[in-house]
């Protein structure tokens, strides 16, 4: 796990203990939602092994 995606994850668990209610709810699982896909784009890339 990169430090970055440490972050990210630090900051989805800040998330999640904010309760929420209403139109909030909505608003949490899209920011979650985004947070879960800057989490996968700070996978670092596989390097391929091109054989030669």
């Amino acid at each position: 796990m990169t430090e970055l995606q440490k972050e990210i994850d630090l900051t989805f668990a800040c998330l999640s203990a904010i309760p929420v209610s209403g139109d909030g709810v909505e608003i949490m699982a899209a920011a979650r939602e985004h947070l879960r896909r800057a989490f996968r784009l700070a996978q670092p890339e596989k390097e391929e092994d091109n054989g030669g």
